[in-house]
């Protein structure tokens, strides 16, 4: 007798796709890898993601589900600002916590854009991001001439460089020898200095 379908399998296959990402990196992911991963038969796979690609463009959207989780969760609380610097604080978190992912989601050469309109790779992170900058706006925290989709694309590029430039360890050093708790303490207290600064500080 086979085994009783799995409503629970598609998740299991992203998850373990996942981690052999954040283990190895994309290259290393196969669909026979995978299903050893989750003690199942290969041809099982197949019968959720068509290829590899599909499987990776699907892990990626997946992925960005489990960063706007952990940025909604971030910023959950607080003044329209805090929820800013928290939601900033969220993102350097999950992106040095999943360095394989973050790679992927935003520089792997085979992953197709998110927005099939735009041909940009803008998930709905971006527009929570939006939100939490034109509600402060709205509640007189933020200048009312401030643009919410600029400064909310100016924190995203800032963001982004200064994890960037800290897995490179072209700024604080390589994370192998400094350590990642160094490199995310000098991260997290750059993002919140450049988060203050385009929203001018209030102490």
């Amino acid at each position: 007798m086979g085994r009783r379908p799995n409503p629970d399998l598609p998740e299991m296959i992203l998850r373990a796709t996942a981690d052999i990402i954040e283990e190895s990196g994309p290259d290393a992911v196969t669909m026979r890898g995978v299903a050893r991963r989750i003690d199942y038969t290969a041809t099982t796979i197949y019968i959720y993601f068509t290829n590899k690609d599909e499987l990776l463009d699907k892990t990626v959207v997946r992925a960005f589900d489990w960063f706007a989780e952990a940025m909604a969760e971030a910023a959950s609380t607080g003044t329209g600002r805090e929820r800013i610097r928290n939601r900033a604080r969220g993102y350097i978190r999950w992106a040095l916590e999943h360095k394989g992912l973050y790679r992927l989601m935003f520089q792997h050469d085979s992953i197709r854009p998110l927005d099939a309109e735009t041909g940009s790779v803008q998930p709905p992170t971006f527009r929570d991001s939006q939100r939490l900058i034109e509600d402060a706006v709205a509640s007189g925290e933020l200048p009312a001439s401030l643009d919410p989709a600029t400064m909310t694309r100016v924190n995203w590029a800032g963001l982004h460089g200064a994890i960037s430039l800290a897995l490179s360890g072209r700024m604080f050093g390589d994370p192998a020898k400094v350590g990642m708790d160094s490199i995310e303490a000098q991260t997290m207290a750059l993002a919140e200095q450049f988060v203050d600064s385009w929203m001018g500080r209030r102490d």
